[in-house]
């Protein structure tokens, strides 16, 4: 079951508090659709993508064509900045509506499209038949229909239930070739295609719409856009993410991409059925040129999933439940999530979970109440261990060093120091271990890292971090270990990592869901993973929970 967190603001929209949003048009849009801003949420400059949705059962109902009722979505744009509409939903800057219409059981609508319009139907619902010159064609799911003003239709239910339809309202385009008679389509006659953007499997639909699908468990790829683009929500439930927001989305709402080059949007499928969108082509695109991609590492790769080809994300992670437990330092378990790289290739690992290559082991690590560990002799003679405990409480002692250990704390085990740690309390002493092969400059001395005072700063949209430990604390391997909680209801920035860097994730708190690459996979507590560094892996993730999640990152 996906928990969320929403209210509902003012406009009536199911949103996520706090509802920040999305730059504004201060800094220069990039062309790419695959750009992703990287700024943090800003509430003093991010714009607001609430006003982007439009909802069915929030609109008044018109009355078109005799006895047609339509509930529009989305209207033409209200006020100057199209960045910045003065009412929800009124937005579009080259269409005049996107609407959800209905006809009732047993209901005739009649007429002809208004001069210079044209009206294109998608059927979501019931059966009907629509007559144009003096011919009879079937209505039903999947058929669409274009209405131009240069013939007179009649359309009846001839069902028990409401016909029901998505619309797309617009100024006929100059290149549309009026014919005297309907342009009907019917969607189930064409076979369905893997589009771009992942996860996108279409079969087309009438012009300008195009009936999507997402299958269970997947995500299409985050992207962005200049044009007007649009999505309707027309079978099962989503999660959107727009900007650096996510709120469910369900049959009846609509969604303009915000027009700044730079505004993320995906539709997440949760469930385990397919899920249907319409996909509302621009009535108009850009013609500004791409401009070159800046090598932020924030790009992802917009080719469609192809399985013969794309990397196997699975052997990248690990979760400690899954592995043999082994003792160290007289009696300590051990559960390794992650261990050192097997075979000569960061990119095709030799075995699963075996993808280090700045570290030795990330591991689960438990130490039963009143038992002791010690230095072995010969044990880890050139490894340092950075312990971060999250839970049990015990005592520390090396040489003249002593220190108790509680739930938040690190603190670094270098390599042949003589040292006791004892669990107290009736709890296990848990931990999660980063172990290292120590350099030269390795401090030889026990050592408690303290870092609680620094403050929390935010990062890729919605996490918010702090240092665990770093090189100036003596750290070997990773130039720095941050604790990241990233707040309930939200998505972090997807990323990628730059070839010859190392980037691990350990999940400490609450489940979440895993992007990686162009897979969704969960990624509950007590599991780790690297990104494979390709510069064009894309991970994230995102938490559909009331609660907020808690990682450690490791980085080199």
């Amino acid at each position: 079951m996906i928990r969320h967190s929403l209210i509902v603001a003012a406009s009536g929209l199911l949103w996520l508090a706090p509802a920040h949003a999305q730059p504004s048009g201060q800094q220069a849009p990039s062309m790419r659709e695959d750009a992703l801003d990287p700024s943090p949420v800003d509430p003093a400059v991010d714009i607001d993508v609430g006003m982007f949705i439009g909802d069915a059962r929030k609109a008044k109902p018109r009355t078109v064509f005799g006895n047609l009722i339509m509930r529009d979505m989305l209207t033409p744009l209200e006020g100057a900045d199209p960045l910045r509409p003065a009412t929800q939903g009124g937005v579009l800057q080259y269409m005049k509506a996107i609407s959800q219409a209905a006809l009732a059981s047993g209901a005739t609508a009649n007429g002809r499209a208004p001069d210079g319009d044209r009206m294109v139907f998608y059927t979501v619902a019931g059966s009907g038949t629509i007559t144009v010159n003096g011919r009879d064609h079937a209505v039903r799911d999947g058929i669409g229909f274009t209405l131009t003003p240069d013939f007179d239709f009649s359309l009846t239910n001839t069902g028990s239930e409401p016909l029901a339809f998505y619309v797309r309202w617009e100024t006929l385009p100059d290149d549309v070739t009026l014919t005297g008679d309907i342009g009907f389509y019917d969607r189930f006659e064409n076979n369905r295609r893997v589009g771009s953007h992942w996860a996108h499997i279409c079969n087309g639909g009438p012009n300008g719409f195009n009936l999507c699908t997402i299958a269970p468990h997947s995500m299409p790829q985050p992207h962005s856009h200049a044009n007007e683009e649009i999505w309707i929500a027309v079978k099962g439930k989503t999660i959107l993410t727009l900007g650096k927001h996510m709120a469910e989305m369900v049959p009846g709402q609509a969604y303009r991409v915000p027009p700044t080059g730079l505004t993320a949007h995906s539709n997440i499928n949760l469930t385990d059925e397919p899920v249907q969108l319409l996909f509302v082509g621009p009535a108009q695109r850009a013609t500004t040129p791409p401009t070159p991609a800046r090598l932020d590492f924030s790009r992802l790769d917009n080719r469609p999933y192809v399985y013969a080809t794309e990397p196997d994300i699975d052997v990248f992670r690990g979760n400690w439940r899954d592995t043999f437990p082994r003792i160290e330092h007289g009696n300590i378990y051990f559960r390794d999530m992650l261990t050192a790289l097997a075979g000569n290739d960061p990119l095709a690992p030799a075995r699963t979970g075996a993808a280090l290559t700045a570290a030795t082991a990330v591991s689960f690590a438990q130490l039963e109440p009143n038992a002791k560990a010690h230095r072995v002799e010969g044990e880890s003679e050139n490894v340092q261990q950075l312990f971060y405990v999250v839970s049990g409480s015990g005592q520390l002692q090396s040489g003249d060093i002593s220190f108790s250990v509680a739930p938040g704390d690190s603190f670094l085990l270098p390599p042949t120091v003589d040292f006791t740690l004892a669990a107290s309390g009736k709890n296990y002493l848990e931990f999660y271990v980063v172990s290292v092969r120590a350099e030269a400059n390795t401090p030889r001395a026990v050592r408690k890292i303290d870092h609680s005072a620094a403050p929390l700063s935010a990062s890729d949209w919605h996490n918010r971090e702090r240092p665990i430990a770093t090189a100036a604390d003596g750290l070997s391997g990773y130039s720095r270990v941050d604790l990241v909680e990233l707040a309930p209801m939200s998505m972090s920035r997807p990323y990628s990592v730059a070839p010859g860097s190392e980037e691990v994730w350990i999940a400490l708190e609450n489940d979440t869901e895993l992007l990686l690459s162009k897979e969704l996979r969960p990624l509950p507590k007590g599991s780790a993973y690297i990104v494979p560094p390709t510069g064009i892996t894309a991970h994230a993730h995102i938490n559909t929970s009331d609660a907020p999640a808690r990682f450690l990152r490791l980085r080199r």
